[in-house]
């Protein structure tokens, strides 16, 4: 997508936008084609696609060491340690270690991933049991989007408990950046605007809201941009 769409994210770079351009070649992650289970990480890879990075860390409390793997078509030239355009299409896996060796799928993410923006960046991190998922990414207008789970033993799925977004403007002083921090299990977003002033003064300005405390999980959330 990216590659056939060079000239419009050239245009954007002048504009300063971080345009949504959405892909009509990229193929869509095989979802039937990841098992329930498998002997390592690879297994669990389909034909076809590639693992672009992974962490690791204990995500249900069993002191072993599961998985969250970032999955890109093979044939992109998406680099992990680079900043680059998005891939075309791309997937989270979690994957949980097995008491008797081995790995389940315990959660697969096709449409949490920004798939259409450049100056794209991915930072997984496992914290606590908490696996933070940052995305970062626009030119000069960005947006820097963190998404938190954390398994729900009663479901065994992975519930989305915070949110935030930062968008800001580079450089800063030209635009008043805004934080809006949502707290899925206590019902609260936190909304922080930046003032920049004369002299390079700054100052902040906070408002706190009620939200619905509803349940979204891992596999669902969706954060691409409409089509059509």
């Amino acid at each position: 997508m990216h590659r056939a769409t060079l000239s419009l994210l050239l245009a954007a770079a002048c504009l300063g936008t971080a345009p949504r351009l959405i892909a009509q070649d990229a193929p869509p992650f095989p979802v039937s084609a990841v098992p329930a289970r498998g002997a390592g990480v690879q297994a669990f890879v389909p034909a076809g696609w590639k693992a672009a990075s992974q962490v690791s860390g204990d995500l249900n409390g069993d002191g072993q060491p599961d998985r969250v793997v970032h999955l890109v078509p093979q044939g992109t030239d998406y680099d992990p340690a680079g900043v680059t355009a998005a891939p075309e299409s791309q997937a989270l896996l979690i994957l949980l270690a097995e008491s008797g060796g081995g790995l389940r799928r315990a959660g697969l993410a096709t449409r949490l991933l920004q798939t259409v923006v450049p100056q794209w960046g991915l930072r997984l991190t496992i914290r606590r049991g908490v696996l933070v998922v940052n995305q970062n990414y626009g030119m000069t207008e960005v947006a820097d989007v963190t998404h938190r789970f954390r398994l729900e033993p009663a479901t065994g799925r992975f519930l989305l408990i915070g949110r935030d977004q930062f968008n800001y403007h580079r450089p800063q002083e030209l635009s008043d950046p805004v934080k809006t921090s949502e707290n899925f299990l206590t019902g609260e977003r936190l909304i922080t605007i930046g003032h920049y002033g004369a002299g390079g003064s700054y100052r902040e300005t906070e408002r706190r809201d009620r939200i619905p405390r509803t349940n979204a999980y891992f596999d669902d959330i969706d954060e691409e941009p409409e089509t059509g």
